[in-house]
């Protein structure tokens, strides 16, 4: 039996130009948006152009600039929100640890913790592709506020996700997407100049 086809689509937003992301089952129509930077009209035209039905939200952690427009896609689509742990503001959540299993679907889903950028940072990981927040980024990752969370977060990067595949595509909550092998290769926070 062949993979679920997965659609992806990106959209740059004006909020900390963070990425809201949506992924689909191309079989089934069934879509899952991935963190939600603002209340953005593109990713709903979307849905209505490609004939896609929102299932749930999953949100990488709950910065400002991944969460701000939750409130106002909630009321229009009200659908199961996925987070590590609760959300402000009253929003009910589904929380979820690693191993969690995400059905989009034919295609399965589950949910790696990718701590650093901050304790609760988790990343999704779909048929060929990983969200991974602020976890992990084109050449660079997430910010941390000391050495530690910063070695924590390298060392769960390599760990978690260093190992799917190297053509899997790299979905980043700023920035270009990537693939898991140019950043094993190429990203100087695990393979540094000189070394």
């Amino acid at each position: 039996m062949s993979a679920p086809r997965l659609l992806v689509a990106q959209f740059v937003t004006d909020t900390h130009e963070a990425n809201c992301w949506l992924a689909a089952c191309a079989d089934t129509r069934q879509a899952i948006i991935i963190d939600v930077p603002t209340d953005d009209p593109r990713v709903f035209q979307y849905l209505d152009a490609h004939g896609l039905r929102l299932t749930a939200v999953f949100i990488t952690h709950a910065h400002y600039d991944h969460v701000d427009g939750l409130e106002a896609l909630l009321a229009r689509h009200p659908v199961p929100v996925y987070a590590a742990a609760p959300l402000p503001g009253g929003i009910a959540t589904v929380v979820v640890k690693a191993g969690h299993e995400i059905t989009l679907g034919a295609a399965k889903g589950r949910v790696v913790e990718t701590p650093g950028h901050t304790p609760e940072s988790i990343s999704l990981v779909l048929p060929g592709a990983v969200f991974t927040g602020d976890a992990l980024f084109c050449g660079s990752i997430g910010g941390t506020t000391n050495d530690r969370d910063k070695q924590l977060e390298i060392n769960t990067v390599r760990e978690q996700l260093f190992s799917l595949p190297d053509d899997w595509l790299i979905c980043t909550g700023h920035g270009p997407s990537s693939t898991i092998g140019v950043e094993k290769e190429f990203n100087p926070f695990f393979n540094p100049p000189g070394k």
